[in-house]
């Protein structure tokens, strides 16, 4: 059987890009990562270790992947192989003698 879907397969490069897009482009995205920054800025101030600002920011991406990883999966399985429903509504249906005048 053969797929006409317009969709294309996913693979590691385009689910990694859609990360990096889903997490910069996000207001809520940016919101989380505030700990990440004020760790960074508490390292400069009080020097609190790096690695307590690696850690945090880890925790941001782990999250966004988590996430962004769900939503792909959810939406994956949308494309199915059964062709198009008739549309029985007659008030939407395109009346070809209508259209012909």
């Amino acid at each position: 059987m053969k797929n006409n879907s317009p969709r294309k397969k996913r693979d590691a490069g385009s689910i990694i890009f859609g990360l990096l897009i889903f997490l910069f482009f996000r207001i809520d995205s940016w919101l989380c990562s505030l700990p990440a920054w004020i760790t960074l800025i508490l390292h400069f101030v009080i020097d609190l270790p790096i690695w307590w600002f690696w850690a945090t920011l880890g925790v941001w991406i782990l999250a966004g992947a988590v996430r962004y990883i769900v939503i792909v999966f959810a939406r994956w399985g949308g494309n199915s192989d059964e062709p198009p429903k008739e549309n029985k509504n007659p008030y939407s249906k395109k009346n070809d003698d209508y259209y012909k005048q």
